[in-house]
Order: C-alpha cells, then sequence, then structure tokens
C-alpha cells in the first residue's frame, strides 16, 4: 500500500478552506454520475457492504478522495465485501480537483441518514467500553458527529464497519498514527464497536 504523500493531504486541507465557507449544493455535479449507482443522490445506503456518505461531512469526503487517489486504502471491488463497482481508485483519480471538490461539498451537505439493521444490545454495551476507551477522543458524541473530520460512524452499516476495522487492523487503509494501536481489535471486540455504532442510529 502506498503511503499518502503530504501534497496530497494539503490538497485535501485546500479543498476544505474553499468548501466551508460555501452553502449546500442544491443538485447533484455531473461528476457524480459514477457514484449514484451505489451511493444513491441522497448518499443513504440501503445495502450493508455500503456505506452512508451523505452528511458525514464535505472534509471528511475531500480527505477520502485524496486517499483513494493515492491508492491508500484498497480499490477494487471485491475489497469492499463483494459489492459490484468499479475500481474506486480509478474513479477518484479521473476526477478533476473542481470535480472533486463538487462531489465532497455535494454529499457532506445532504442529511444524514441512519441505516436500518438489527442491534445486539449486549454487544453495544461491549462497544460503548472500547469507544470511550479508545475511540471518544477523535470521534465525539457517539461518533455522530460530522465536524471531528472523521467520518460519522453512528449509523453505519455494521458489516462494513467491521469489514473496514479489519482494514485498518492489517494496515490496508490510511489511517492517523494515533489509530495505529486502538484497531488492533479482535473478531469479537469489532462485532462489539459495530453494534455500539449502529445502536447510536440518529
Amino acid at each position: 500500500m502506498k503511503n499518502m504523500t503530504r501534497q496530497s493531504l494539503t490538497i485535501a486541507a485546500g479543498l476544505v478552506l474553499a468548501t466551508g465557507m460555501g452553502t449546500a449544493v442544491a443538485e447533484m455535479p455531473a461528476a457524480g454520475e459514477a457514484c449514484v449507482a451505489c451511493h444513491s443522490e441522497s448518499g443513504a445506503s440501503d445495502d450493508a457492504n455500503i456505506p452512508n456518505i451523505g452528511g458525514v461531512g464535505s472534509f471528511f469526503l475531500e480527505n477520502q478522495f485524496a486517499i483513494f487517489g493515492e491508492e491508500a486504502r484498497p480499490c477494487a471491488a471485491d475489497a469492499f465485501a463483494d459489492v459490484e463497482a468499479d475500481n474506486h481508485c480509478t474513479i477518484v483519480q479521473g476526477l478533476s480537483e473542481d470535480d472533486a471538490m463538487a462531489l465532497a461539498e455535494y454529499y457532506g451537505e445532504q442529511p444524514y441518514t441512519s441505516f436500518e439493521q438489527e442491534v445486539d444490545a449486549a454487544l453495544a454495551e461491549q462497544g460503548a467500553s472500547i469507544h470511550a476507551e479508545s475511540c471518544d477522543r477523535c470521534h465525539t458524541d457517539s461518533g455522530s458527529e460530522p465536524f471531528d473530520d472523521a467520518g460519522v460512524l453512528a449509523g453505519q452499516p455494521i458489516p462494513y464497519l467491521i469489514e473496514q476495522f479489519k482494514h485498518y487492523k492489517a494496515g490496508e487503509r490510511w489511517q492517523p498514527e494515533s489509530m495505529a494501536e486502538v484497531m488492533q481489535l479482535s473478531e469479537d471486540e469489532m462485532k462489539a464497536l459495530a453494534n455500539f455504532y449502529a445502536s447510536e442510529a440518529q
């Protein structure tokens, strides 16, 4: 896996300065045609293997575009829990800087919709302890705050969350150094943490 370059992170930071002062985007940008099939126009997911991206915050999405562009997280369809899709890194690499900015602003400012799913209350209680001890510093308000710029975890699909926890643990997805030790979770801990975030659906 490639390391994130300072240039890519600088681009992402620069994009947020440009978008942070704007207003909500009313219409789907033309570049979003490649996203709608899986993420819908609202960014709300109806598939347990696909995350909600609407309302998760523009900066977070801009940063994910930079990470995909650097191939610093799994790109291929079979790496996303067997969801049929194009290579995500290739899609992002084909976007202009303006297109990436417009897409991130559009989806980032949509209303957030939690994924409907059943939650194991006992596991969620265990996960609450893991979150409080290891995750709350960056993922405040039980992972539901988009202004943390760390993504919204509350209400995301449980299978998707577990899959991403595995990518982090294996070093297959870029993460801040502070996360590397935290993400060395057992499978049971991953299930507990995912159920906790699911239980915090908005």
